[in-house]
Parts: structure tokens; sequence; C-alpha cells
């Protein structure tokens, strides 16, 4: 009775482990797959775009006037002296005026530039929440200007966002957001593959081993 028990025991754990294998190497190369998926857009992006970043609160791009500043407990963006995004934020008034440092992780500037036709956008990207919130829930807010002063405005979360949206908002958070894994970006990501795969390897391996001396066991037995 008690080798019965010992061996439903050893087969549970062996199947917990094969499972638990499987699973991890599966993370693995999905992660593999959606890393080199990431590197290949940016790599593609970085050929045909460039991007500045502007420094001063307030710019002229084509003929539209876009200014930031702080008010209270609020940050507003203004198109042609018209508000047209609000962020509320924690911490006392900054006196600077004239530099976006001020309102770092907040709203941010862009000068984006198709590099073989010379076309120009500028975009106004604004962080509606927290930082501090996981980057699935944070939430974006652009204002994309083209060189006809025609204005669009995009809402969106890391997962419903466009490429492009995803180089507009670069710089927003601490960690650099991917379009299709933010992966690549996090810190030592190669040597976060290779543990989680060798923890697979291991967990296949050692299950495979009691399976193994199950059947001997039967086979003994029998």
């Amino acid at each position: 009775m008690t080798t019965n028990k010992s061996f439903n025991l050893s087969k549970l754990i062996s199947v917990l482990l094969l499972a638990a294998g499987a699973v991890l190497l599966t993370i693995v190369l999905y992660f593999t797959v959606q890393s080199v998926r990431e590197l290949v857009y940016q790599n593609g992006i970085e050929k045909r775009y460039s991007f500045q970043a502007p420094e001063e609160t307030v710019q002229v791009f084509h003929g539209v006037k876009v200014q930031t500043y702080r008010d209270g407990p609020k940050v507003l963006l203004e198109l042609q002296e018209e508000e047209r995004g609000k962020v509320k934020v924690p911490g006392a008034k900054t006196d600077k005026k004239d530099d976006m440092e001020a309102f770092r992780g907040i709203v941010q500037y862009k000068l984006m530039k198709e590099k073989k036709t010379g076309e120009e956008w500028f975009i106004a990207a604004l962080r509606l929440t927290p930082e501090v919130m996981a980057e699935g829930d944070q939430k974006f807010q652009t204002f994309r200007i083209n060189e006809n002063g025609v204005v669009k405005k995009s809402n969106f979360s890391p997962g419903s966002n466009t490429k492009l949206e995803t180089q507009w908002v670069r710089g927003l958070t601490e960690e650099k957001i991917g379009y299709h894994t933010s992966l690549p970006y996090q810190d030592h990501p190669v040597l976060t593959l290779i543990s989680t795969a060798l923890a697979g390897l291991v967990s296949l391996f050692v299950g495979l081993r009691l399976r193994k001396r199950e059947k001997a066991r039967k086979y003994e037995a029998a």
C-alpha cells in the first residue's frame, strides 16, 4: 500500500514537472520571437524616422503654438492658447517655465521627421496615469500636428497603441515601452530568457527521470 502511494505521488510530481517545463519553454519561445520582432520593428523605425526632443515649453510648429505650464496641482497643455490636455500631479509648483525638464514624466515634446521625404510632425504626449502604475494600466494622450497645422488627438494604453504611438510616448516613463514586447529594454533581458529556459529544461529533465524510474519500478513489480 505504501509503495502504491509513493508511486502515485512520484507520478503526480513528474506530471507537474513536465507541465511546468513545457510552460516555461513555451514562454521563452514566445518572448524570444516577440523580442526579435521588436528589434526588427525598432530598426525599421530608426531607419525611416528621426526624432528630436525640444526642451523649451513654448514651441511654434508651422504656425501652431504649443505651450505647457503648471497651474497649481495641474499641468496644462495648450495648442493655440486653447487648453487641450490636462494632468493632475502631486508636488509643489515649479519655477521652471521654459524647460521641459520641469515636466519630465508628465509631458513630452517630439519632432518627428521622415528621412526620405523630409516630412515633419510635432508630437505632444501626456501621461495621464501615475508612473507607479503597472505598464498595462498606463494611459497616454498624444497630439500630432502635421505641416499643414492639422491636429490629431489620440488616447491609448500599452497594447492598444500603434507602432508610431509607441515611439511618441517613449521617455514618458522610466521603463521603455515596446510595441511587440518591452523585454529587450528591461535589465538583463537575455539573462532572463536563459534562466527561464534553464528552469524549464531542468523541470523537463527531472520529470522525465521520475517517469523513467516509475516505469522501471512497474516492470520490476511485474
